[in-house]
């Protein structure tokens, strides 16, 4: 190699867990795939692996597993994690990227401790509330300030996430409060947090005292010219018009609350039929609600739908409704880049661009407060195309590369 012929830049994208097909790994992939085409190496490294990740092959396989997450009592957990990190500092010391890029605050928490002694440089994404997690270092006492204030700012945090901590045994109590306390260093450490709302931007600097860039990406640009190859409505035999909601099937999608709702608003319009996608642990529950609500023949469950025909329901609906507890979520904007009406809760941050958009109707995350913005969606005229194109995953991540300081 010439001396003067300079490195190509690497980054290292890394998250703990990679074993479940959601928002946050979708957008890993994509900047991967991204940041590969723009001419960087790119590594994406993880403890725990799953193929599910790679949304039924629509990704290449490009991760890496380092260590493993298999133990299962306090004292083993502790162990394996003490041994994943040193593995990750192996294989970062060898790969020795411009950057690493997290995917979470737990994941700044490893890297906090993967990178000691050194001058290894880190971004992260909060993809959403630290509140949300299921870890209950969000209970811990370097939080105890920020989080009822930030609790009790969502109604969805009100109706999520307990008020009062567990109660943990002694040895667990203390791997908390530890834990807690290198996650915070950890996100202190970052140069650049990346966040999908003003609301995780300001919950970011309560929290950690450090500001935040609000970013959003969605969908690839060609979903922006997408032509349906299959009639989902004729594959359903259905005749009138189509409410759809794609979901995990678990109480924080309050799947129960649209179905309440439809309730509410069938007698008025005759030819609607509400479709349900996803599977999930309520699935049962949810089959129980609406016979026990009287709209089982109004209501279709239609389980698992494959990534390949997704955008073909997607464009078939004539309402897309989006109950989440969440301030951003892919689901809910690809149905908008395809300019369809979409139904979504008041804990959706609203930007310049989203808040003049005709097909978007906000409801207040009730029964009453859905059924409501549901009809009016039915019953508006939005009128002609919205351009969506700010929240491509291109723009998304050329954005990121931009703050990162990497070279396309």
């Amino acid at each position: 190699m010439k001396q003067n012929q300079r490195k190509k830049e690497s980054i290292i994208l890394f998250s703990g867990r990679l074993a479940a097909a959601g928002g946050a790994e979708r957008l890993l992939l994509e900047e991967a795939v991204y940041f590969k085409k723009s001419g960087l190496d790119v590594s994406v490294l993880t403890f725990k692996f799953n193929e599910q990740v790679l949304f039924s092959n629509t990704y290449p396989e490009i991760i890496e597993q380092v260590g493993s997450t298999t133990a299962r009592t306090t004292l083993l957990k502790s162990l394996q994690l003490f041994s994943n990190v040193i593995s990750l500092r192996s294989r970062i010391c060898t790969i020795d990227p411009d950057v690493i890029l997290a995917s979470s605050v737990a994941d700044c928490a490893i890297l906090f401790l993967a990178t000691l002694i050194s001058k290894r440089r880190w971004a992260t994404h909060v993809h959403g509330t630290p509140l949300w997690l299921p870890e209950w270092t969000k209970f811990a006492l370097i939080y105890k300030k920020a989080f009822n204030t930030i609790r009790d700012s969502v109604i969805g945090h009100k109706e999520f996430i307990p008020s009062e901590p567990p109660q943990l045994d002694p040895i667990k109590r203390v791997l908390n409060e530890v834990f807690a306390l290198i996650e915070y260093l950890g996100v202190r450490k970052s140069t650049v947090i990346f966040v999908l709302s003003n609301q995780m931007k300001w919950e970011v600097q309560l929290l950690y005292k450090k500001d935040a860039i609000v970013l959003k990406g969605a969908y690839p640009n060609k979903l922006l010219d997408y032509e349906p190859k299959t009639d989902i409505k004729k594959q359903l035999h259905l005749e009138g018009r189509m409410i759809l909601n794609i979901n995990r099937l678990d109480p924080r999608k309050r799947v129960d609350v649209l179905m309440r709702s439809f309730k509410l608003i069938c007698g008025k319009h005759a030819d609607v039929t509400l479709v349900i996608g996803g599977t999930g642990p309520d699935a049962e529950k949810l089959h129980n609600l609406a016979a026990e609500l009287g709209i089982q023949a109004r209501v279709k469950f239609v389980g698992f739908i494959e990534e390949a025909h997704l955008w073909d329901w997607l464009a078939s609906c004539d309402v897309f409704v989006h109950p989440n507890w969440a301030e951003f979520a892919i689901a809910a904007f690809e149905p908008l880049a395809l300019q369809k009406k979409v139904v979504w809760s008041t804990e959706m941050d609203m930007d310049d661009i989203l808040s003049k958009n005709p097909h978007i109707f906000v409801a207040n995350p009730t029964v009453d407060g859905f059924a409501s913005a549901i009809e009016l969606a039915l019953e508006s005229d939005v009128g002609g195309a919205y351009d969506m194109s700010a929240y491509t995953w291109e723009v998304y991540c050329e954005k990121i590369q931009h703050y990162l300081g990497l070279s396309s």
